[in-house]
């Protein structure tokens, strides 16, 4: 099996985001909150009968000290302020507020409901995107001990600098796998619909500028000369395919028969060096060429027979 270096950046991303809506933060992965949505109804009544429990404790414990209190206060019968007074209020308050009070407590787990509630409706493109990013990620497991898989590999030149005519200065990996066969930077999409968005950088976009990034803080930071970084979309479903140059769309469960074709082009330590420069996987780096070679064209950062891709419309 493949030694896997980190998770899901889609699914770690939602995660956050739900911690900060309300979700319980002991829910550490998209299973935990999907089992934690199915059983809230179950925690909301168990936190309610917790809460009956606490307020019959409280209760007790205030007649115990109201007894006690009322002990002294007969002794104390010129003290006008009677403390055992103060216990009953408090009794009698309890008693007639004591749904509002329950139901107060538990708020912030009705708060949490209307998230989970609401998960499946306003987050349905995250959640597509954790469940594709499992797919691929559960393929890439299955490769041999001589593959390094890092996920969610985040990398940021110091300067923004032109890529194909736009700035281009950080940019969010899904995947990058490592092996003597090379470095494949991995895009992962699971769509059910062409791409329309024109603010947007097409997936092929997006694995190709990642893919410089990487290649330039490989070549020129960590010093390996002999890197080339290839640009892969693998996609998860069925009906979408996708062209363009230097970059290769595959069916994520064709991946490994692709790279089982390929030839060897690092020796072990190279790539060693690859996963100790990436292994972090927040990547921050400037390295310090002049602007000059900050154009398209300096070097191919992928293979020529990339530019080979399987047919179909670009998504």
């Amino acid at each position: 099996m493949a030694t896997l270096i980190g998770s899901s950046g889609a699914g770690d991303d939602l995660i956050r985001k739900l911690h900060d809506m309300g979700v319980s933060r002991s829910c550490t992965t998209i299973r935990q909150v999907m089992e934690r949505r199915d059983a809230i109804d179950q925690v909301i009544a168990l936190e309610r009968e917790r809460q009956e429990h606490l307020l019959e404790r409280e209760k007790r414990t205030l007649r115990s000290g109201m007894r006690k209190r009322a002990l002294l206060d007969s002794l104390l019968f010129f003290n006008k302020n009677k403390k055992s007074r103060e216990y009953l209020k408090r009794i009698d308050h309890l008693d007639k507020n004591r749904d509002a009070i329950i139901e107060n407590n538990l708020l912030y787990l009705y708060r949490e409901k209307d998230v989970l509630d609401r998960l499946t409706r306003e987050y349905r493109s995250e959640l597509k995107g954790y469940y594709g990013e499992l797919l691929v990620m559960d393929t890439l497991e299955r490769l041999g001990d001589e593959y390094y898989v890092l996920s969610d590999v985040r990398i940021t030149r110091e300067f923004g600098h032109k890529f194909d005519g736009k700035m281009l200065k950080s940019a969010r990996v899904d995947h990058v796998v490592v092996s003597r066969k090379g470095v494949y930077c991995i895009e992962t999409k699971n769509w059910n619909m062409k791409w329309k968005s024109e603010d947007r950088p097409t997936p092929g976009e997006q694995a190709r500028r990642a893919s410089y990034l990487l290649y330039r803080y490989l070549k020129y930071t960590c010093d390996i000369p002999r890197i080339r970084v290839m640009s892969i979309v693998l996609y998860t479903n069925s009906t979408i395919k996708g062209k363009e140059d230097f970059v290769r769309f595959l069916r994520y469960e064709d991946f490994p028969a692709y790279l089982e074709a390929r030839q060897e082009i690092l020796s072990d330590e190279e790539v060693k060096r690859v996963v100790e420069c990436l292994q972090d996987r927040d990547i921050r780096f400037d390295d310090k060429l002049p602007e000059k070679d900050d154009v398209k064209g300096e070097e191919p950062v992928v293979e020529l027979d990339l530019m080979e891709s399987s047919g179909g419309e670009t998504v």
